[in-house]
This record gives C-alpha cells, structure tokens and sequence, in this order.
C-alpha cells in the first residue's frame, strides 16, 4: 500500500500542474483494493500533494500568465472560454469558485493559475487549495470504499477492480467527449 500512496501523490502533484487524469483514479483504487481507511490516507495525501503543485502554477502565472494559459488550453478538455470562466470566478469567490469547481469538473490548476494572475495572498491560497481539494478526494475514497464493499458481495476483488477500471474509461470517454477543448 505504500507504494501506491506514493503514487497518489506523484499522481496529485501532477495533476495540480499539468496532467490532465484526476488522482481521483488512483485514490478510488487503493479504496476499492484496501477499504475506507486507505481511501482516506490516499485523499489527505492527494490534497496535501496538491498544494505545493498549485503554488507551483501560482508562481509561474505570476511570471508569464500567458504562457500558463496557452499550456492549459493546450490539455484535453480544456479551451479559452474555461480558462476565462476559472479566472472570472475566483476573482468573484476565490475559495468557494475552487470548491465548486472541485465537484463541478473545472481543474483545480485553473484556479491556482487564476490566483497568480490576480496576486491572491499565497497563504490564503495554499489553506484554500487543501480545503477545496479534500472534501471531493475523501467523497472519492470513502465512496468508491463503500460501493466496493457493497459489490464485494457479488464480485471478487479482481471484478470489482477491473469494474473501477471500466467505469474511470468510460467515465474519461465521456468527460473527453463533452468537454471543450
């Protein structure tokens, strides 16, 4: 297990700066293979993660905000109007656009690229990254922790995680094909 909370945090560094696959999927993983309490783990971790890639994004939207925009806009599902809409709204409601986001399928490095472009207190933003990341990554793992248990029943844990699998390709299948960019 400890490997793969190593890789929910490579993976959520990541995906707090450019990878496009949420650590949503390596975290419903060790909670499907390991039950709640790793999911857990996993999501603390994931957010803690998260911060320093979100300062990292912070920064560099500070020295070139453009550049970071064509970066993002450059990533699957992402285009100029979401990029817009991120910045537009956390300038409106910084912490609470970053946790509806969160839930609502806009990526967290949009708001953290948003907080650099609009001199947001590096501070207030790091408590606010963790803060709005946490709540879905432990939805996550305590979610998929609790479907699993209840499939447990009719699926072996090989079943339930090869229907984890499917379900995240169908679900990116999905997303991919609905979203801009």
């Amino acid at each position: 297990m400890i490997a793969g909370l190593a890789i929910v945090a490579l993976w959520a560094f990541a995906e707090a700066i450019l990878w496009f696959i949420v650590a949503d999927v390596p975290i419903s993983y060790l909670a499907v293979r390991y039950g709640w309490k790793a999911g857990s783990v996993a999501a603390l971790i994931a957010a803690i993660v998260a911060v320093p890639g979100g300062i990292i994004l912070y920064f560099w939207a500070q020295r070139d905000a453009a550049q970071v925009a064509a970066a993002m806009a450059a990533l699957p599902a992402i285009d100029a109007a979401m990029i817009a809409e991120a910045e537009r709204a956390y300038r409106a409601d910084g912490f609470g656009a970053m946790l509806a986001g969160s839930f609502g399928g806009v990526p967290y490095k949009l708001y953290a690229a948003a907080a650099g472009n609009a001199g947001a207190p590096l501070l207030g933003f790091s408590l606010a990254s963790f803060a709005a990341r946490l709540p879905r990554f432990l939805v996550i793992g305590i979610g998929t922790a609790g479907i699993g248990r209840v499939a447990a029943r009719w699926l072996s844990l090989r079943g339930r995680l090869t229907v984890l699998g499917l379900s995240w390709v169908l679900f990116y299948a999905w997303y991919f094909a609905t979203m801009p960019g």
